[in-house]
């Protein structure tokens, strides 16, 4: 299993890439994950931050080819050429090569490497032409690098082994693009569900029902349901999780959240130096939330988790872009869900496999400010809708736990080796 990432690295990819290996290793498989070596920590110690303790059939090789200034290209090089070779050597062992990096999977095919799976997360070409609007940058795409990334999605798609993509979306856009294949699965992003499998309710994450009363009778209330008005020294959390690139949607919340004068926004995200945390803090500053938002950064996956428990309500708010439509499974929601925390999401087809409106989360027009804060007021007013929502995602979340996916996959590779 291959993946250019740093070790570690806490972002979606990187939490994504190391849960999914120690879950197939958990299933049982021998897995070899090959990365970046990034950290002078053990991997015992890195492994911790991702709230994972050494397994014997897990094993890392830690690559040394990290960036150097004004030298972008030949570490990735490195990279390609050492994975490749490994690869190779893994193959004619009869092993399977799994990755998640189109140009390793095409390089490895151009090579005449067997058992090569290719799990795709984006139709690339797709998200490389809309790369400026998704980012807010001014970058236009150059029309022959899009004909080079889709030329190399087509070899990976017909030459693959193997395909996994992570939406229903991804796999029906490919086979459109160049026709059916066999062995192909939707695969999911997954999140950690205890193994306890009580309910955990809404206690710490909720009103209770002298809050929720008290709320609908505040003259404070509005049209659409309702504004929260707990108590002073213990004020209802909306928790935001993710990277702050302007297609995930935190702009809106913001302007959500300054309809919504009582709660607390907690948002987990964001490196410093990043213009998009300085666009996001400036924005916070500008509605007047800085005295009710809490902004502590990239954090580790434990206090994710810790943070999770506190939220009355989780929002996932994409925007609408060709590549969210269809082609996003948001690992934040799948936490939230398997935490049993209420969730308001964008409603896309995406967003759809994974939830149900009004069963499992509330659902809201992509980029519509008023509508989030409708539904976020709604579920911070009213405690049972909150709880039955809440509990609704908890129960479907064992679909979507890290094991599930590892089983999907297992299933999957034992196609390809026979």
């Amino acid at each position: 299993m291959a993946a250019d990432i740093r070790f570690p690295l806490e972002r979606a990819n990187g939490v994504q890439t190391v849960k999914t290996a120690a879950a197939l290793a958990r299933a049982g498989r021998d897995v070899r994950l090959v990365v970046r070596d990034s950290d002078p920590r053990s991997t015992a110690e890195i492994l911790a931050l991702y709230g994972l303790d050494l397994d014997p059939r897990l094993s890392v090789l830690r690559l040394g080819v990290m960036h150097q200034r004004g030298a972008f290209a030949l570490p990735r090089l490195l990279f390609l050429a050492r994975t490749a070779r490994a690869a190779r050597a893994a193959a004619d062992r009869g092993d399977v090569v799994f990755t998640r990096d189109l140009q390793l999977a095409d390089l490895l095919l151009k090579l005449r490497t067997r058992r090569v799976v290719y799990e795709a997360h984006a139709v690339e070409h797709v998200m490389y032409e809309e790369r400026g609007a998704l980012y807010g940058t001014t970058e236009t795409a150059d029309p022959n690098k899009t004909a080079r990334l889709r030329a190399r999605e087509q070899r990976v798609w017909r030459g693959a082994a193997g395909l996994v993509t992570t939406t229903a979306g991804i796999r029906d856009a490919f086979a459109a693009a160049f026709g059916p294949r066999e062995r192909v699965c939707v695969v999911a992003n997954g999140g950690d569900v205890p193994e306890d499998r009580t309910f955990p309710g809404l206690a710490s994450g909720g009103l209770g029902a002298e809050e929720a009363e008290r709320v609908r009778r505040s003259p404070q209330g509005t049209g659409d349901g309702l504004r929260p008005a707990p108590e002073p020294d213990n004020p209802p959390r909306v928790l935001y999780a993710g990277q702050l690139y302007p297609w995930k949607g935190v702009d809106v919340l913001l302007d959500a959240m300054a309809g919504v004068p009582d709660a607390q926004l907690v948002i987990l995200g964001g490196l410093e130096g990043e213009r998009d945390l300085a666009r996001v803090r400036a924005r916070v500053a500008e509605l007047g939330l800085a005295p009710r938002t809490t902004m502590p950064g990239t954090v580790p996956q434990a206090q994710v988790a810790a943070e999770l428990t506190r939220a009355h309500v989780v929002a996932v708010p994409f925007l609408l872009s060709r590549m969210t439509e269809r082609h996003t499974s948001p690992i934040k929601a799948f936490e939230a869900m398997a935490a049993g925390r209420p969730i308001v999401a964008s409603d896309t087809p995406a967003t759809r496999e994974i939830l149900r409106d009004g069963e499992s989360a509330l659902l809201v027009p992509p980029g519509d400010a008023a509508a989030l804060r409708a539904a976020i007021a709604r579920l911070l007013a009213d405690r049972a809708l909150a709880e039955r929502l809440a509990r609704t995602a908890w129960d479907d979340s064992v679909r979507h736990s890290w094991a599930a996916r590892a089983q999907a996959l297992c299933t999957l590779f034992d196609e390809v080796a026979a």
